[in-house]
């Protein structure tokens, strides 16, 4: 064999071992991979959806469990200073803890808000900012709280408190705080528990309870 021979023919073995190049998908293939991923979509959509819900709803127990905890502690301490009425005037009663006043019900004991520039503390005479003092005063490292409706989608802050006038127990105010990421999209300021996911404080007997609308979309 000469030596042009020899090189036709490892040329020859060359181009036979040469990979050829990949093809590209057939219809039919992109087809099936379009439906694979609506299949995909339709059962991961509604189950990350099922756990966005389930975090809001754990964080606002925890909120909540820790907000009842502290409303324990205010009256437990009000118990310890001898139940003190009108000690910084008329209707205005406070304890103090950890070297903060905190404004009281002087007939229950339960918390109620600010002093400063506030006439009552009295459990029928709150105000939105009594509310949002509440939180903030009795809570240890208290997340962010607004009481303006005209700060939403409130980037900066995780809850909106307002007041309800006369609708306690004993026909006292009710705080509601709600998770600003349930209520953020709402172009009505939510007014009761029909709307978003929060906790309701009654100060008359110191109950905290917890509400959810994920069930039937009431943060839309």
């Amino acid at each position: 064999m000469t030596w042009q021979q020899l090189v036709a023919e490892r040329a020859n073995k060359h181009r036979l071992h040469k990979p050829q190049r990949g093809r590209g998908f057939t219809l039919i293939e992109l087809v099936i991979v379009v439906v694979l991923l609506g299949l995909l979509a339709a059962v991961a959509i509604p189950r990350f959806l099922d756990v966005t819900e389930d975090a809001e709803d754990a964080t606002v127990e925890g909120v909540a469990g820790g907000f009842a905890t502290a409303v324990g502690l205010v009256r437990a301490q009000w118990e310890l200073e001898a139940r003190p009425q009108d000690n910084d005037g008329t209707n205005q009663t406070f304890v103090t803890i950890d070297g903060i006043r905190v404004g009281i019900d002087k007939d229950t004991g339960y918390p109620t808000g600010q002093l400063n520039n506030d006439s009552s503390s009295e459990d029928d005479a709150l105000s939105t900012l009594d509310c949002e003092s509440i939180f903030n005063l009795i809570m240890a490292s208290a997340p962010t709280i607004s009481s303006d409706w005209n700060e939403r989608p409130f980037e900066e802050a995780r809850y909106f408190t307002n007041l309800s006038e006369g609708t306690g127990s004993g026909n006292n105010d009710v705080c509601y705080y709600y998770l600003t990421a349930t209520i953020k999209n709402r172009t009505a300021e939510p007014l009761d528990n029909t709307a978003g996911n929060g906790f309701i404080y009654d100060p008359r007997i110191g109950q905290v309870i917890v509400f959810s609308n994920n069930t039937n979309n009431g943060n839309n």
